[in-house]
């Protein structure tokens, strides 16, 4: 099964050859890949083309194709309907009886058979919509075929995929990957286009998966009808995940507050289900979500261009969207940094807040000094206001708090990290306290900070005692005498540092570590700023063992191949310490037995030392949570969720 069979005619024209006999049938059948973009597409073209599409199913192909949104009305119900199979069992099985051989049946009942291979995944399908610069039809006329071996053709010209098509004067060019460097070249280009394309990566054109293009209207039927058919309803969801559906539907009827939900539990898909379900009963037609973090707006983009089927503008790094979304908001989605709320929702029309749902991730990143001074009374002007986080109440900041509670709403919801791991949402883990004593340094470090705080209250200019909090936090967490047993934890246990995340309080800090990881030989790198984002796409990727870094991942970020978490920075707080707890908990679906491991560092409250505070005690603290949790056993069939009443409070 190779490409190589074909000849390699640089351009074929319907003057003088069969384009199908000669190119795209004979192709197809020794693929496993069509990507094809086109203009106008019939289900007319898949009866012309039927062997080579049987002989792609047969290969255990499959195709993708994006095309314009006109599109025959009867070929549109075939489309949605195959859509609608992929989750329901029932209706994929009676397409199933309804078609036993692909071939024959694209021969005589071409509808049937292209729901069928949309069911059955051989065939994906989407709609594009030029916006932005452009503003007429998406007519581009490409594809790429690719076999088992890697060898692939790509063409471009003007054929349509209809059978009206193959009746004009047309004509394509191709171009062979195995031939030399150039053809090659062009080759890749075009599937990195398609490629592009397909992930909405393009500006000025708006790629929509079906059915949700049904649902919005976004196909222009050449004969005008109501939706021709009602979807069964979904399967029963697993009472696993059952979670979910309480949260939404505590959303739904209270329209404004807070989702409590471990980190890996589904905040996100929460968030997006809550949203479909109010577009589709009309409730909403405006949405903005808010986050913070590139890495973490990016996951975002992708799960709701992925998942929502509506146009989504990004305002954040380098995307400038925000002026292109305040032009149009009414059936858009705005993706932005928190931090350009203030300067963004002033500017949106007043009419629209009536239908508009407000997302915000993290939500209690939204209570910081500079936001509450700024947004103070300009979130409570959406009809729905939802805040997601595995934390989101702020330690020491009651104004903070105050303002998510009054600005986006109280917790309505509870979901923690107890009822994730017995349910086996998320993986038991082991953990490992390592024992050490602050230096006579760190100690003295300590005293001093004591005495700054008593001075300044004694001169009238005391400042709050979470100052004090912060001062002693910070001198336990840069304190190098955990160096010395880590070192000798690696030297035992060098599996430690498989898949590993090492969080440090600063970079000078992590300085100090990194001789051990040279010398253990280890493939690591940093994750401080930025500029170093490329170092957490290759973690996540598997290409690095090893990644040292600060705060910056401690939120959102999804990465299921994390077997071990290094704390030798911890917050008494636990909002980041639970943070820190979900990089390494998530379940790896390549990996089923996965145990997770998180090492940390406990130092016994000195006596030496008077603490008003309480500081030095934060260790052993975290010590008895993280061995409570470290206990628990998976329980796949347990309790569901609870409503605000009935949480625990300490999650």
């Amino acid at each position: 099964m190779t490409l190589r069979v074909l000849p390699t005619d640089p351009h074929l024209a319907t003057s003088t050859s069969n384009l199908l006999k000669v190119f795209y049938v004979p192709a197809l059948k020794q693929s496993v890949i069509y990507d094809r973009g086109v203009g106008f597409f019939t289900s007319h073209w898949l009866r012309l083309a039927a062997s080579g599409l049987a002989g792609l199913a047969a290969n255990g192909g499959r195709a993708r194709i994006i095309a314009s949104p006109m599109l025959d009305r009867d070929d549109c119900v075939a489309l949605a309907h195959g859509a609608d199979a992929r989750t329901d069992r029932k209706l994929k099985d009676a397409l199933d009886g309804a078609i036993s051989d692909l071939e024959q049946d694209l021969a005589t009942d071409t509808l049937a058979a292209l729901a069928w291979m949309i069911a059955d995944g051989l065939l994906d399908f989407r709609i594009a919509i030029p916006t932005a610069d452009l503003d007429g039809d998406f007519h581009d006329k490409f594809g790429i075929m690719r076999d088992s071996e890697g060898n692939a053709v790509a063409f471009h010209g003007s054929p349509n995929d209809s059978a009206q098509a193959f009746r004009n004067y047309e004509s394509i060019s191709i171009y062979y990957s195995w031939i030399d460097r150039r053809e090659a070249s062009r080759v890749t280009a075009e599937s990195a286009r398609f490629d592009l394309l397909w992930a909405n990566g393009d500006l000025n054109l708006r790629v929509y998966p079906l059915p949700d293009a049904v649902k919005r209207n976004l196909i222009a039927f050449t004969t005008r009808m109501p939706r021709p058919y009602k979807p069964p309803k979904d399967e029963q969801q697993s009472d696993r995940w059952i979670h979910q559906k309480q949260a939404a539907a505590a959303f739904l009827k209270d329209r404004c507050g807070i989702l409590e939900m471990a980190t890996g539990t589904g905040k996100t898909r929460t968030a997006l289900s809550i949203l479909n379900e109010l577009g589709e009963r009309g409730l909403v037609e405006t949405s903005v979500v808010s986050t913070y973090g590139t890495d973490l707006l990016d996951q975002w983009y992708g799960e709701l261009v992925k998942h929502s089927g509506i146009p989504v503008y990004r305002a954040y790094e380098k995307h400038r969207e925000a002026q292109a979304f305040l032009n149009s908001p009414r059936g858009a989605v705005l993706l932005t940094a928190r931090a350009n709320l203030a300067e963004v929702l002033p500017r949106l029309d007043p009419a629209v807040y009536a239908k508009a749902l407000l997302i915000c991730d993290e939500v209690h990143g939204m209570g910081s000094p500079a936001l509450v001074a700024a947004l103070t009374g300009k979130l409570q002007r959406f009809a729905y206001r939802l805040g997601l986080s595995a934390t989101p109440e702020r330690t020491y900041d009651a104004d903070g708090n105050r303002f998510i509670e009054e600005e986006i709403g109280p917790v309505i919801f509870r979901f923690g990290l107890e009822e994730a791991i017995q349910r086996g949402i998320l993986c038991e883990f082991d953990y490992v306290p390592l024992p050490y004593a602050l230096s006579d340094e760190d100690k003295a470090a300590v005293r001093q900070a004591i005495k700054r705080y008593h001075a300044k209250a004694r001169a009238g200019e005391a400042a709050p005692i979470e100052a004090l909090y912060r001062d002693i936090a910070r001198v336990r967490k840069l304190s190098q005498e955990k160096i010395a047993p880590f070192d000798a934890y690696v030297e035992a246990n060098p599996s430690v540092l498989d898949r590993c995340i090492i969080f440090v309080e600063t970079a000078e800090y992590g300085a100090l570590i990194q001789p051990i990881l040279m010398r253990m030989r280890t493939d690591f790198h940093t994750y401080y700023q930025d500029d170093d984002r490329d170092n957490l796409r290759h973690f996540a990727k598997g290409q690095l063992d090893c990644l040292l870094t600060c705060h910056r991942i401690s939120e959102g970020i999804d990465i299921q191949s994390v077997n071990n978490i290094v704390l030798f920075a911890s917050a008494r707080a636990r909002l980041e310490t639970v943070q820190r707890l979900g990089r390494c908990l998530r379940v790896d679906p390549n990996n089923p037995d996965k145990r997770a491991r998180v090492v940390d560092f406990i130092e016994h409250k000195p006596d030496d030392i008077d603490d008003p505070t309480g500081e030095l005690g934060a260790d052993e603290e975290r010590e008895a949570w993280f061995l409570a949790l470290s206990s628990l056993r998976h329980e796949p069939m347990a309790g569901a969720g609870v409503s605000e009443e009935g949480a625990n409070t300490w999650r």
